[in-house]
């Protein structure tokens, strides 16, 4: 699976912001997290209509929130 950012026509990177507001155990795991997406590990993905999210369950409990492209 290929993971890419949502950049805006404006340029700006709402993904970047917030990962860059995290502390480092939350952004670690973060990272953990999209390094399984782009594996396929896909065993905390849920799909509803089109829209796919990914949990973390740590600390307050985060959501990662992807689209799908096309139907591969």
């Amino acid at each position: 699976m290929k993971v890419q950012k949502y950049i805006r026509e404006d340029g700006s990177n709402p993904y970047q912001k917030w990962f860059d507001s995290l502390n480092a155990v939350a952004a670690a795991k973060v990272t953990v997290a999209k390094a399984r997406l782009e594996l396929g590990l896909l065993s905390n993905m849920k799909w509803f209509s089109g829209i796919g999210e990914y949990r973390i369950d740590w600390g307050p409990g985060y959501r990662i929130y992807l689209a799908r492209e096309g139907t591969s």
